[in-house]
């Protein structure tokens, strides 16, 4: 075979990278447009004295960091809320639509073929057909297979399915925050309960106290020592602490239907619980350096991550976009419409037929329609930086929110405990004047009153730190392990890219 002179080469050569070079010249460019915000390193945010100072002796949340206040109860509750939940299946669902969409983008960078036939009995008009077959009735048959791959010089195809990965991953992120927040909202949920039988024991007392005043006030009216409006107040007053005890037995069976609710279960299996084994004043220790590993221990941050990931495959898919698209193509053919034979003769070798090619497409003017997309896409690409970074904002927010709340709440239950110490020696006190009849019963009524606003207050202080504790938990991530994975994802760019 003759060969082409050296001369004739280098022409060739430059006259295709010429052709090339006119190809991305005419092409549609980005005109101008690029993205405009930078994702946050958690490290340069100050963190702030109350999660500075935090020095106490106290791991990061495990998996299942409740099970710390030893109440099997809670355990097996939370067990059967994060087992078959509605809410968490709901999730489950995302996250296998999101693998179904990776891998309808997956299929963008294989080779696609396609086979079909035709078989149809025919007349051909003779007067609209040349003879023949015009005027006959033949067997007009045909099959055919259709190739074609896009070559995907520019990596569009390969950007659409990477981003369709990391949406993968955003969905699993948010099914393990879905399970931390369920979590979270049952064990609360466990602490409204035992504060509310907290509370109906401090009212139970009290009932029990103002019914013994009014024994007593009665008794002093019969002996001709007290008078018909100390019965009258004695009685308000036990009359009030009834309402009371109903309104906590109210709340309690409203707990136990919002329990049930949470677990998935009908408003029965609020009904099965005993009462927590759950003491609300149980030992509370923070976990030393919360600044530490912060992001890596929140699956809700994790999942914003893999979004801005996924959005910026979005971003270069779609400036892939501006590039020439060439596909290879190819098909081969059997087919026969002849006025003579049968139904068989497209298998002859008369019969087969192929083509073998390339289509190539450029974009030259689409009225600004692929700029535009290349616009919603860095937009979008910025949307999921600025999400990322309101999400690490307040990861630090809601931590030292938790912190400032726990360290206040221990202080104000100290006080509480010396004030409500004094109430109940006032009380004592009083009641014991009020039967020698050294006192007033207002006095009885007043230093009752104080002493049950101080057991009130002290439920609830205690509730409102287990309550903190527990969100404290949530917002370090309540035990939540990042793969190997969600560690390379929240790298800085830079490094992934090296």
């Amino acid at each position: 075979m003759k060969q082409r002179p050296p001369i004739l080469k280098t022409a060739c050569r430059v006259t295709a990278m010429a052709a090339l070079g006119v190809l991305l010249c005419s092409c549609i460019n980005g005109g101008g447009i690029r993205p405009h915000e930078t994702a946050l390193d958690p490290a340069s945010l100050d963190a702030g004295n109350a999660i500075r100072t935090t020095r106490d002796a106290a791991a990061w949340p495990s998996d299942r960091w409740w099970q710390q206040w030893g109440d099997p109860q809670l355990d097996t509750l939370v067990d059967d809320a994060t087992s078959g939940n509605p809410g968490l299946k709901e999730a489950q669902a995302r996250i296998d639509n999101a693998r179904f969409q990776a891998q309808i983008a997956g299929a963008s960078e294989l080779p696609q073929v396609s086979a079909g036939g035709n078989f149809e009995r025919q007349r051909f008009a003779r007067y609209n057909t040349p003879a023949p077959p015009g005027g006959t009735t033949v067997w007009n048959n045909s099959i055919a297979a259709d190739l074609s791959y896009d070559l995907d010089l520019w990596g569009k195809d390969r950007a659409i399915r990477e981003g369709a990965l990391d949406a993968v991953q955003a969905s699993v992120a948010d099914d393990r925050f879905a399970v931390v927040e369920l979590q979270t909202a049952v064990v609360r949920a466990y602490v409204r309960l035992a504060l509310q039988y907290a509370l109906l024991d401090a009212y139970q007392s009290v009932q029990a106290e103002e019914q013994h005043t009014l024994d007593i006030a009665t008794r002093r009216l019969e002996a001709g020592i007290g008078s018909r409006l100390e019965v009258s107040q004695a009685t308000t007053q036990a009359a009030m602490s009834v309402t009371k005890v109903q309104e906590a037995q109210q709340q309690l069976a409203l707990s136990r239907i919002d329990i049930a609710a949470l677990a998935g279960k009908g408003a029965g299996y609020g009904d099965t619980l005993k009462r927590p084994a759950l003491a609300l004043n149980v030992p509370i220790a923070l976990p030393a350096s919360l600044p530490v590993d912060l992001i890596g221990h929140r699956p809700d941050i994790v999942a914003q991550r893999w979004r801005v990931l996924a959005a910026e495959k979005g971003m270069t898919a779609a400036h892939a976009a501006f590039y020439p698209n060439i596909d290879l193509l190819a098909t081969a053919s059997l087919g026969s419409a002849a006025t003579f034979g049968g139904f068989f003769n497209l298998l002859g070798s008369n019969g087969a037929g192929h083509n073998l090619g390339a289509a190539i497409s450029l974009p030259v003017f689409d009225g600004g329609r692929l700029r535009g997309e290349y616009g919603v896409a860095v937009s979008d690409r910025d949307a999921a930086v600025d999400a990322y970074n309101a999400a690490i904002v307040d990861a630090m927010r809601g931590v030292a929110a938790q912190v400032t709340s726990l360290r206040a709440l221990d202080a104000q239950r100290a006080s509480i405990d010396s004030t409500l110490d004094s109430a109940r020696d006032a009380y004592r006190l009083a009641d014991a004047g009020y039967r020698n009849g050294i006192t007033e019963f207002l006095n009885v009524l007043a230093a009752q009153n104080a002493q049950l606003e101080q057991e009130e207050r002290l439920a609830g202080v205690q509730a409102k730190r287990l309550d903190a504790w527990a969100l404290l938990m949530k917002e370090l991530g309540g035990g939540f392990a990042a793969t190997a994975a969600d560690r390379a994802a929240m790298e800085p760019d830079h490094a992934r890219r090296n």
